[in-house]
């Protein structure tokens, strides 16, 4: 997921507050352990905010003060040092300390034992220093007076050996906007919000998002459910997406049962205009936490394809409340933000949470077999685009650092499908009883969210639950570097290959995993052209033939195409994702020297392709294999 500010001091109030806290620390009583933090969202200079801590007494002759290199569920180096500037470490007395510079995530303070507080300026990585490289979704945006998004991860540092310790946080706000977080509050005002944190991953693992009031709350069989919308355009209202979001929840909740024990879950969504997206490339999704979630959609989504993209998304990260939440390793519960070690289990903390996310909706009737055999297909498509002998639980080890990095976007593909394998097996094995989610609640029991398994030992616990067919697919598939058949799974479930009639998200595709025109040398000076290389049915209709060259959309021309232009040929490309059946369009082509403009009307795009279909020759065994995979 990758597409994805203000100068000023403190007001007397929150000056008096921190002397207090201070003073507290001199009294005769206990020693308060809190860190004290402040961030000042109204005083903003130069795009930045001010961010100050207040430690317990250091008694130790140097401390190193750390901003992450890097966060749970990112699985890549993002430096939030960066973003920060001028730091600076005072005495009670306000003098400066002497604070050296590490690297651009730390930094050592001389003589703590005089430490009174830390201050800094921070930028947004909106557009902060190389902003572009963090996704939007696990940013910081400052829209002063607008809208403030806070991933506290890359505002709010911590103390050498203070990870554990709670934090109690003060946010000076507009007045006019409210704060959806899932972080409990102490106090609530118009100007000041007052929150309390466990430890250092309770304050990272709980955003903030502070805007005009657009947002709803409802209860769902025990569970409390925020949904919190910026609409930069004001198109979007919360309440319009309640009724989806219910019933996916419902159906979620449903399919998760006993295994689902979370008491609140908030979805902050933060919609951005298209040109502000192409900072990011064009990068929209979600990132989990423990209970919420922060998602980047852009605002110009027609209702129909944002509450699909909601559902689609959003169920992905509430599934994170199953993994890693209440099943995770030691690597996981004792992060490394600094030096991360990396847990070899991606196959589970994403592969199973992309799986279930995709398994439910079919168990609960929001789609159709036909659907999920489509997903489950595209899934295929794009995995053949990664390197399908490298070892899943070495590229996880190694996920930071190249060449598994590159090959990172595959945990959501075929990790997922290593699931569905896994699924298929195991309830072969069962006689239909047992599935991988059966695997995953017993996991849950055993474990939950304080007590982490080792990492080493999670495959064989899982093997000596199941049977011995699932340890020599983990030793070949997993663990090993042998590409999976998935033809040998499909047939155990009476599916088998055909052609198949699929609808695409998207007039520009021409399949699930293809544009209908690609780049090609041949142009003038053997320039770069798009040349339209396969068609659906609606640009069919419309006049286009194989061999056009593509010079343009609804009116505007692309410019030279080269990587430079990338963001500019995006932000031609993009509105089509979000045009409704009866939007109008015309595509600009050249055939045979003339320039065309043809013209027409989206419709339902769809192309025929190969695809996944039940076969009719199936035995009855097979067939009741697959309806209990699918619904049991």
């Amino acid at each position: 997921m990758k597409s994805l500010l203000s100068k000023s001091f403190l007001t007397l109030s929150a000056a008096i507050l921190f002397v207090s806290c201070a003073a507290l620390k001199t009294s005769k009583g206990p020693i308060s352990t809190t860190i004290q933090a402040s961030v000042d969202l109204i005083n903003m200079e130069d795009d930045k905010v001010q961010v100050t801590l207040i430690p317990p007494p250091i008694d130790a002759e140097s401390t190193v003060f750390y901003i992450p290199q890097i966060v749970p569920g990112t699985y890549e180096y993002s430096n939030f040092g960066r973003f920060a500037e001028n730091v600076q470490a005072f005495d009670r007395k306000g003098n400066v300390l002497e604070i050296i510079s590490l690297d651009e995530n730390s930094w050592e303070i001389l003589n703590p034992k005089k430490l009174a507080k830390i201050t800094y300026w921070v930028n947004d990585t909106f557009d902060g220093p190389n902003g572009q490289e963090i996704y939007p979704m696990g940013g910081t945006n400052f829209e002063e007076g607008e809208t403030y998004l806070l991933n506290l991860h890359s505002m709010i540092g911590y103390f050498e050996g203070m990870k554990e310790n709670s934090y109690k946080l003060r946010v000076r706000s507009p007045k006019d906007l409210n704060a959806y977080t899932s972080l409990p509050a102490v106090s609530t005002s118009d100007s000041l919000d007052v929150f309390d944190a466990q430890r250092y991953f309770h304050i990272i693992d709980n955003p903030i998002l502070y805007s005009k009031p657009n947002a709803v709350s409802f209860d769902l069989d025990e569970i409390k459910v925020g949904l919190a919308i910026h609409s930069p355009s004001d198109t979007h209202q919360a309440t319009a997406y309640q009724p989806a979001i219910e019933e996916m929840m419902k159906a979620q909740k449903a399919f998760l049962g006993d295994a689902n024990n979370t008491p609140s879950y908030d979805i902050l969504l933060h919609l951005m205009d298209m040109e502000g997206l192409q900072y990011f490339g064009g990068m929209m999704g979600a990132l989990e936490h423990h209970t919420s979630t922060t998602v980047v959609f852009v605002d110009e989504m027609g209702p129909e394809e944002l509450t699909q993209s909601l559902v689609d998304v959003v169920s992905h990260e509430f599934f994170h409340t199953l993994t890693p939440l209440n099943v995770h390793s030691e690597e996981i519960h004792n992060f490394e933000y600094n030096r991360p070690l990396m847990s070899q289990h991606l196959w589970m903390y994403e592969g199973t949470t992309e799986y279930f996310a995709n398994l439910f909706q079919i168990n609960q009737g929001l789609i159709d077999a036909p659907d999920f055999y489509n997903r489950i297909m595209e899934k295929i498509n794009y995995a053949g685009r990664y390197d399908d002998t490298m070892s899943f639980t070495e590229m996880s080890a190694g996920i930071v650092d190249e060449p598994y990095q590159a090959n990172y976007g595959n945990v959501y593909q075929k990790g997922a499908l290593i699931n569905m394998c896994l699924d298929i097996l195991i309830r072969e094995k069962s006689g239909g009883v047992h599935g991988i989610l059966w695997v995953m609640k017993n996991l849950a029991k055993k474990y939950g969210k304080e007590r982490p398994f080792k990492d080493e030992e999670l495959i064989g616990e899982i093997v000596a639950m199941t049977y011995p067919e699932v340890g020599a697919f983990f030793e070949q598939h997993v663990i090993g570097t042998t590409p999976i058949d998935y033809d040998l799974y499909f047939s155990k479930v009476g599916l088998i290959n055909g052609e198949v009639e699929t609808p695409l998200r998207s007039i520009i595709f021409a399949n699930n995993a293809e544009l209908f025109f690609s780049p090609q040398p041949g142009g003038a000076e053997d320039q770069m052209q798009f040349v339209v290389t396969q068609l659906n049915d609606s640009i069919e209709a419309m006049g286009v033939q194989q061999g056009d060259v593509l010079l343009g959309i609804d009116g505007a021309l692309f410019p030279e195409i080269n990587q430079e232009n990338s963001g500019k040929i995006n932000a031609l490309l993009m509105p089509s994702l979000s045009w409704e059946a009866d939007q109008e369009f015309s595509l600009t082509v050249e055939r045979n020297g003339e320039t065309l403009t043809l013209t027409g009307t989206v419709g339902t795009p769809t192309a025929v392709s190969k695809g996944l279909v039940e076969n009719q020759d199936a035995t009855a065994e097979a067939v009741s294999l697959r309806e209990a995979w699918l619904f049991q």
